[in-house]
Formats: C-alpha cells, structure tokens, sequence
C-alpha cells in the first residue's frame, strides 16, 4: 500500500536549516519535481520548498488556481531562487503554511520584488513578481532560509510590544481548538511557563490512552505540562511560577477561585461564541443548529461559573451556508488567536476595559451524545442539513439502509434537495455517495425521496 504524503512541520528542526544549492540539473531533479508537485496538489498548496518534505537543496514550487480562472498562477519551479529588488510598498494579508498546520497569522511584505532564479532544466530566469506571486515566493524563499512565517510575525509583535516577554503566563486547555491556539502563542514566543491539560482519554479501535492535543502540543514543543483530573490539586504548582496572566480556551472544567485569583493581573477565558449567547460546552455546534447567521469569540474575565465573566473583546464571524463544526472551529481559533495578541499588550499596560454581559441574552448548550447524530427524515432538509455540518466530526450524523448504520460526513443542499457528499457504511471506510450508490444493491429506503440522486 502507497504511503501517504507527509509534510514536515515544526517544531521539526530541519525546517531551520538552510538549505544547500543545487549543482546538478538531472533526472533526479526532475523525479523530484515530479515528488514536490504531488506533494503540492495532495495538500491543496500554494507552494512548497524542498526541505518541507525532507529534501535539503534550493528548490520550490508555486501554483495557484483561481476558480474565475482571472488571476491563476501556472505551475513553476524556483531553483536557487535570490530575490534581488524589494518595493517599498508594503501590503498585510494573512498567511498560513503547510508546516503549520491550521495556523493563519497577518504578515506585512513588499508588494513587488524581483527574483532570480534557475528553471529546472538550469537555465537563467529573472522575472519581477507582484501580489500574491510575490508574496508566495518569499515565503517559500523564506523556507529554503531555515525560516518559517511565523518568525515574521513574533519579530512584529515583540519589536512593538518590547516588554511582553516578560508578562508570565500559566495556559489551561484541553481539545483542538485550545492546542491551535497554544501553538500560536507558543510559535510567538510568549512566555508561558506552565500548561495544564486533562488527561488523556482511550481513542482508537486499541483503546489507547493518548494526550490531549494541547497536551501533544505542549510534549512537541518541549514545554512543561501537567495532565490533571482535579485541577484545584495544582494549585500550588500553579502559584510557584508566579504568573501574571492565565489564559483558558476549551478545558471543559471550572475553575475555582482561588486559582482565578493567583495572577497578578487577571485570568482570562477565550470561548468561541458571541457572549452571553451559545455558553457552555458545545457554542459552535449549538450555532449552527440554530441557523445563526454569524457566530464569533468573546474573550473574558474568568469567573467561578462557566462563561459568565466581563468581556473584554468579542469579534463576530459569518457563519457560511457550506461551513461546518470544523471548519467554524478552526476559523474561530485563528481569530481567538489574532484577538489575543491585539489585547495582551493591553492587559499588561492595565489599559483593558471590561463590560459585564446582558444576562437578559444569555443562552446555555449541552454536550451532545451519539444518539443527538441519528437523523429523523421527518424533518426538513434544511434542519437536517445544519444537523449534518453541526455534528460533523463529533458525535457525527447516521441514519439506517437495509438494515445497516450510515454515516454521513458532509452533504448539501441543491434546490430543495438534500445531495450526499460522503458517506461511510457500517465497517467500511469513508466513500463518495456516488461510488456508495453503484454498489448499492438493496431495497431504496423511504428517506430517498428527500435526497438528489
């Protein structure tokens, strides 16, 4: 069986490393472009620079398909690649990369550049680039340095907020969304002295006890964790590194007061809605199910009991017809992120105002379980619609044919109708609802007339 394709990514210290110039403009380059070029396509990149996968010489490849078709970039290698003329003008956007996954982050370069550079073949091309062109290759340029992105914007942040190093910070986080934002502050070089995490769960068919993500994430950074059950049982622990600020996002646990008041200047929550709507354990997958329009991430003062603290920044987000529990939570983990970093320089100046929530407004969400994922075809296709992309990834949705569980992981609406995207039958793996229906050879059951065939 093929191997999957794997990119590198940090804190992997090959990606630090520079990478050695290419001498030779044979086969074997040209295998590698071929290597470098699935590698792109299987990831849905941009670019990519040789040493993502592995490969230490100075090469990179872009491509970028427009779905108007107006503004593609063709496929084309770099190899030796030097930028040589940088314009003044200057634009910020915000960048993601491969080796770092899921983390978007706002970086300021040149609009123009020139870059020289050899084609695969090793003959000498020079061209001048602008926008999005230029911004991927010296990005990708950037790689082939030993510098990842993220060192551009930790560069930004600490040259304007010089003492913010110094501001000592104890995190506590659990699932997916906390260890998106742990990675970025960690990538950002913020002083966190501490994480705390609960324990890990059994996952798998082996029942495995594994970390949690931020617990995997602290592990892979080499940074000091705790795996607690009690978390009021570290109080002391907590105390000892004597921190300004606790931040929490996703931990699932209440926190006492006597821990809420160990920082010298405050303990804060990050939840991924628009307090005091959507509290509690499940705000993503609770707005979707209602039909917002927009969800968002509230930042506050932690308080004894769950979501109820001032506020101290709050953003609000679209929620798209086609977005889904993942999607909204990678997003909203980007902008807890972002929101972040705007407002601790803040809190360190004692600069922050704080406005208590509209209880009036406030609305609470439970967990879900596996039974809130069978689908009842009584309902409309719009209700089992947000049903779908509101539990998509946990607890998941299901329904029945001929006699077997099925599973629905993503599907849409398309004139009234409900169309099926993938589907995953009962011990098998996931699979197109197409290829599902051609090997289809049962009874069709009622709930096939509220879907497009």
């Amino acid at each position: 069986m093929k191997e999957p394709l794997r990119i590198i990514t940090v804190p992997n210290q090959f990606l630090r490393e520079v990478t050695q110039p290419v001498t030779s403009f044979n086969n074997d380059l040209k295998d590698q472009a071929k290597l470098m070029t699935d590698f792109l396509h299987n990831e849905y990149g941009v670019g990519l620079a040789a040493n993502q996968i592995g490969l230490n010489n100075s090469v990179f490849v872009v491509e970028f398909l427009d779905e108007t078709g107006k503004n593609n970039i063709p496929l084309q290698f770099f190899v030796n690649p030097e930028i040589v003329e940088y314009s003044k003008e200057q634009n910020e956007m915000f960048e993601g990369c491969l080796s770092i996954p899921k983390i978007e982050l706002s970086i300021t370069r040149p609009e123009k550049i020139k870059v020289k550079a050899q084609d695969l073949d090793g003959k000498r091309i020079k061209i001048a680039a602008k926008g999005l062109l230029a911004r991927i290759i010296q990005h990708e340029t950037d790689h082939l340095r030993g510098k990842v992105f993220t060192e551009l914007a930790k560069e930004k942040l600490h040259h304007e907020n010089p003492e913010l190093k110094k501001m000592k910070i104890v995190y506590i986080g659990t699932g997916e969304f906390s260890e998106m934002i742990l990675r970025g502050l960690i990538l950002l070089d913020l002083n966190i002295k501490l994480i705390l995490t609960e324990k890990g769960k059994p996952s798998g068919r082996a029942q495995r006890i594994c970390l949690s993500p931020v617990g995997q994430a602290a592990q892979n950074f080499n940074k000091k964790f705790l795996e607690v059950e009690k978390i009021s049982d570290f109080t002391l622990e907590i105390k000892e590194t004597d921190p300004d600020l606790i931040i929490t996002a996703d931990f699932g646990k209440l926190i006492p007061t006597e821990i809420i008041q160990i920082p010298k200047i405050m303990s804060i929550v990050t939840h991924q809605s628009l307090l005091p709507k959507f509290r509690g354990p499940s705000p993503i997958q609770s707005a979707i199910l209602a039909g917002e329009k927009e969800t968002g991430v509230t930042i506050i003062k932690m308080s004894p009991e769950f979501d109820t603290g001032e506020i101290l920044i709050q953003e609000a987000i679209e929620i798209d017809k086609q977005d889904n529990a993942l999607s909204m939570r990678n997003l909203l983990a980007n902008v807890s992120l972002k929101m972040l970093l705007e407002i601790l320089p803040k809190i360190q100046e004692g600069k922050i105002k704080v406005i208590p929530q509209d209880e009036s407004k406030a609305s609470i969400t439970h967990k879900f379980t596996k039974a809130d994922g069978e689908i009842n075809w009584k309902k409309s296709v719009k209700e089992i619609d947000k049903q779908i992309r509101a539990l998509f990834g946990w607890p998941g949705t299901f329904t029945s044919i001929d006699g077997k569980r099925l599973i629905i992981h993503q599907a849409h609406l398309d004139n009234g109708k409900l169309v099926l995207d993938i589907v995953q039958p009962e011990g098998r793996q996931p699979m197109p609802w197409n290829d599902f229906l051609r090997g289809f050879k049962g009874k069709a059951p009622d709930w096939f007339s509220k879907i497009k065939r």
